[in-house]
């Protein structure tokens, strides 16, 4: 199995593959250029990276993309200056620091003197707790590196300068969709295709009709692509961009991701509906509980819905919106409820890490141990593509949803300090700001968006010319 995912992953072309391989590298070195000769600031050069993953260094590992490269060099930068003792950690961002090493030392308590439900592959036990070491360095302190850079640059940085970065980006990412669209429909030119960053499993599943081709402009993925376009939709429309919005939707629409819809409806409500209350916490709970409340309706009407579907299939708006609604609600082949709050959650990703806290509530406090998914008995994965990788102790398990992310690798606790923190917000905010900065904290909850929240949380905590005690500051100059 792990050869076929490969397989699909990998060009046939032995020069595109290696184009690709070398892409990462080459961006990752051009943008730090840049910004160390003070060309872009740190917020541009991982934003632009970030747009840039559809290229990556798959011999090495699939997440070796140049949004990695920049922000490892970040973290070396802050890691040095930390030891040179020019900036120091405020307690409370601290305490996001120490919360993986909380969680790991408490799930080795756990699995010593009361219970280890977990499943060791041979030869893999020590990794069970060499792994959120392992997720801490590579991903975990990138994180916060990049946090530490924007604050630093502050004075150059706001939410308006943000916004035109993202808007930049999206403008550029339309012309590399269309160059996509063109090389399938109209030149049916694969390796082109690739080069353009399409990944050749997407360009299999395309045909003649366009809304067969679900773009990613050079993205990750469609769906990353989706998640994007859905945050630049109200920047766009904040600026009056109205034909730049529309060209956003309809790219949205192109992905074919349902997070895509479930990311419009959240900002259908958050600025139409619960945009006049004040507090950015109660926006969230608010647009969160109604969302919910929706899901819980269309689970009850499913089969109403599945029966619609089945009559307008051969609609293309039925096959853009429902199709794959329909796929993840229908359970007649899997005889297996994947239904949690209304939602279907995916088979191979949420609902095996479900069932698995299931039969083991206590680990919802500290969680199972960040990057230790691997260790999931492969039987919660039993009839899935990748359940013999799961015997062999292949590969991770990325949650999508990233609220859910955090519960099940760290637990309800880091959960609620992580909300309670970034969730913070300055006293005079706008009333755009308020309701964007919950627009991204509700699409956290279905997206993988975990740079775009870190961003905004501190666009929207510190005004440009503040001088609180932050993140990170020299003793004499605070940044």
């Amino acid at each position: 199995m792990a050869d076929t995912i490969f397989d699909i992953l990998v060009s046939n072309n032995i020069y595109v593959e290696v184009f690709k391989e070398t892409m990462p590298l080459v961006i990752a070195g051009t943008l730090l250029h840049l910004h160390y000769n003070n060309r872009i600031t740190a917020l541009e050069a991982i934003l632009y990276a970030f747009a840039t993953e559809a290229y990556t260094m798959l011999k090495v590992g699939p997440t070796f993309t140049a949004t990695f490269f920049v922000s490892i060099a970040f973290m070396f930068e802050q890691i040095h200056l930390f030891i040179k003792g020019q900036i120091y950690v405020h307690r409370k961002f601290l305490l996001l620091l120490i919360l993986p090493a909380l969680s790991s030392f408490t799930i080795f308590l756990i699995v010593q003197f009361y219970r280890d439900p977990f499943y060791y592959p041979p030869g893999k036990q020590t990794a069970f707790y060499l792994r959120p070491v392992y997720f801490y360095i590579k991903t975990y302190l990138p994180l916060f590196a990049i946090g530490a850079k924007i604050l630093q640059e502050k004075e150059r940085i706001s939410f308006e300068f943000f916004s035109g970065v993202m808007k930049r980006i999206a403008k550029f990412s339309f012309v590399i969709a269309a160059l996509q669209i063109f090389c399938q429909m109209i030149l049916r030119n694969d390796t082109l295709g690739e080069i353009l960053g399409m990944q050749q499993r997407y360009m299999m599943e395309a045909s003649t009709f366009i809304f067969s081709i679900r773009v990613q402009a050079l993205f990750g993925e469609p769906k990353v692509y989706s998640a994007f376009l859905s945050l630049c939709i109200p920047l766009f429309l904040k600026d009056k961009e109205y034909r730049m919005a529309a060209l956003a939707l309809l790219m949205g629409i192109l992905t074919v991701s349902q997070t895509f819809w479930i990311n419009m409806l959240t900002a259908t409500l958050i600025f139409m509906v619960v945009s006049r209350i004040s507090s950015t916490r109660l926006k969230i709970a608010g647009t969160l509980g109604i969302i919910i409340g929706l899901f819980l309706i269309i689970a009850e009407s499913k089969d109403y819905f599945i029966k619609l579907y089945a009559k307008n299939q051969n609609s293309t708006m039925y096959q853009l919106v429902f199709k794959r609604s329909v796929y993840r609600y229908d359970n007649e082949f899997w005889q297996k409820n994947n239904v949690i709050l209304g939602m279907p959650l995916q088979r191979d990703m949420e609902l095996p890490v479900v069932d698995f806290l299931k039969d083991q509530p206590y680990l919802l406090l500290s969680g199972y141990g960040a990057g230790n998914s691997t260790f999931i008995p492969a039987q919660y994965f039993f009839g899935q593509m990748n359940y013999e990788n799961r015997l062999n102790g292949i590969g991770g398990h990325n949650l999508n949803m990233r609220w859910f992310y955090i519960l099940a690798e760290f637990g309800v606790f880091s959960l609620l300090i992580f909300f309670t923190i970034l969730t913070q917000t300055k006293p005079e905010i706008t009333l755009f700001q308020s309701s964007y900065f919950a627009f991204i904290w509700v699409c956290f909850f279905f997206s993988q968006i975990d740079l775009f929240l870190i961003i905004t949380a501190l666009l929207c905590a510190y005004e440009p010319d503040e001088s609180p005690s932050l993140t990170v500051y020299k003793p004499d100059h605070s940044y």
